[in-house]
């Protein structure tokens, strides 16, 4: 098709760049599209985070008999690990593989490349860009931002995005 580029096929191709300037194709993705792909990718995390620690862990300490400290020091540390592979796993990969998280490929959303090259993120700038989303999100003031920055710039563009030389386009 003419004037349309695709990234992967998975959602199909993408709609041709506007007279706007925006060197990517598509149309910003909306905040209230963006807020929701996050509760959703949040129910997401709580679930894959929360029930192996609680429904298989801790059955398992239990079930060895070890002392209370040993079991909340395994279980600490079982923890941190899991959380850290998550975090390095969950965003980055769906990001740079799919182009967006179970949540923003619910609400129609894709993450791409902003220098208006083909292809997705690296799976290096998809880490970053989930390092400063996570970063701005805990920070109450660097939310507001956040979501100032999506709102008023004329791209759309959050602080994560214009790190990661991404955007958020609706598809």
């Amino acid at each position: 098709m003419l004037g349309t580029t695709s990234f992967g096929g998975d959602l199909g191709p993408l709609p041709p760049v506007r007279a706007s300037g925006r060197p990517w194709p598509g149309t910003p993705g909306s905040l209230m599209r963006r807020m929701v792909a996050v509760a959703i990718d949040i129910s997401v995390a709580v679930v894959c985070l929360v029930g192996p620690l609680l429904w298989i862990l801790d059955p398992v300490l239990d079930a060895l008999d070890q002392p209370v400290e040993q079991e909340r020091a395994v279980f600490r540390l079982t923890a941190v690990l899991w959380l850290t592979a998550f975090g390095l796993l969950y965003s980055p990969v769906c990001v740079s593989r799919w182009g967006g998280t179970p949540g923003k490929r619910a609400m129609g959303l894709e993450v791409v490349r902003a220098d208006g090259g083909a292809g997705r993120l690296s799976y290096g700038k998809a880490v970053l860009r989930h390092a400063v989303n996570v970063v701005t999100y805990t920070v109450t003031p660097l939310t507001i931002a956040q979501v100032t920055a999506i709102t008023l710039s004329e791209d759309k563009r959050s602080v994560a995005d214009k790190s990661a030389g991404s955007a958020v386009v609706r598809r």
